[in-house]
């Protein structure tokens, strides 16, 4: 029984040790080398460019006026727009024309993003922050809206199919038809949104929940997933040549979960970095005891002290917390909401029973969570 708390113990100090948690990537600050993407374009006329930075895919596109976005390659982006009808700028996962990639097959699908600017100095009918991509076979436009900018919520999405519940928030269900530009060309093709009932400008979307709430509802997806990008759009209606602002997402990954986000270097730890030998892990039962929580310090990168292992309890106040696998594989965040069971919250995201570890605020704490 020493032996794992021991080894917890370790496990947690390696981890303020080698700085992986010094930096919230709610408080993440661009990085690596960047890409800048600048153009003008008519009254009435649009122009895109699209291409790849890094390990990821970017676009840009607007229809009149002029824009300017820096890519980076650690899958950041910061965007500008001047007099547009419309303007989106997106960066993340691309999988190409018809590319037999199933939605629900291509693995758990997450995204992290914190949006540290979406402002505007002109008229902003409508604006969209959040996840954004196509899928083919049958043709469809969809999208996953956390925040709105400067603008009204959308009230215009189409037909709502209900409310659903990922990441402890509430998402109402729309799908529309329309027929205009695609990337099969000038073609009718549907559309699926899901709305986030608040808006935020940092968290955690676990974009294959989504896909899969969205089937139970009777949804039809399409079989080849195109892309999944992080997306800042904003436009005017009617279109007037005067929407102009600005849309910074100082964080902004989108990776296969149990894949460490890639190009990362401040919320992502390798496996590499801190692997334990297999006896020093406690194991995914309560075979140890937990502590009362008043013995419970966190773990600090200027102190040696340590995290022992305790049962997750009730969130006393609302609570973004990353969490990591017990090999330090980066497994998202999950938001916790204040009256609600953090093991409910890590067993409703992850459907198992084991042991975690958690950072929120300046904390560090293992979790060892049970059906």
């Amino acid at each position: 029984m020493n032996v794992r708390i021991l080894g917890a113990s370790a496990l947690c100090v390696a981890f303020a040790a080698s700085g992986a948690f010094a930096q919230d990537f709610c408080n993440a600050s661009h990085g690596g080398s960047k890409k800048t993407v600048s153009f003008s374009v008519g009254a009435g006329s649009d122009k895109g460019e699209t291409g790849n930075i890094g390990d990821y895919h970017y676009e840009q596109w607007t229809k009149s006026g002029s824009a300017t976005t820096d890519f980076y390659t650690d899958g950041s982006f910061s965007c500008s727009f001047t007099n547009t009808d419309d303007f989106l700028c997106r960066e993340g996962l691309f999988y190409g024309q018809n590319s037999g990639k199933d939605p629900l097959g291509v693995g758990n699908l997450v995204a992290d993003y914190s949006m540290k600017t979406f402002s505007n100095d002109k008229s902003i009918s409508y604006a969209y922050a959040g996840i954004y991509g196509w899928m083919q076979n049958p043709l469809i436009e969809w999208y996953i809206v956390d925040n709105w900018g400067p603008a009204s919520r959308p009230n215009w999405l189409g037909t709502s199919k209900g409310k659903i519940t990922v990441d402890g928030a509430e998402y109402e269900v729309f799908t529309a038809s329309a027929n205009r530009a695609t990337i099969e060309g000038y073609k009718a093709f549907d559309q699926i949104y899901s709305l986030r009932s608040t808006a935020r400008k940092c968290g955690t979307i676990s974009i294959t929940e989504h896909f899969k709430a969205w089937k139970e509802k009777g949804i039809a997806l399409g079989s080849s997933l195109y892309e999944a990008k992080i997306l800042g759009e904003a436009g005017q209606y009617p279109e007037q040549q005067g929407a102009s602002g600005k849309i910074d997402f100082n964080y902004a990954k989108v990776y296969v979960q149990n894949d460490p986000p890639k190009s990362s270097s401040s919320a992502a730890v390798s496996s590499s970095a801190v692997a334990p030998s297999s006896s020093s892990v406690a194991p995914a039962s309560s075979a140890v005891a937990p502590p009362s929580s008043s013995a419970i310090k966190p773990a600090e990168s200027s102190s040696s002290t340590i995290a022992l292992p305790m049962v997750a309890r009730m969130a006393t106040q609302d609570r973004n917390m990353m969490v990591f696998d017990m090999l330090g594989n980066s497994l998202g965040q999950v938001f916790v909401p204040a009256g609600t069971s953090v093991n409910s919250a890590l067993l409703a995201k992850y459907g198992k029973a084991g042991v975690y570890m958690v950072k929120y605020g300046g904390k560090v704490q293992i979790l060892t969570v049970t059906k």
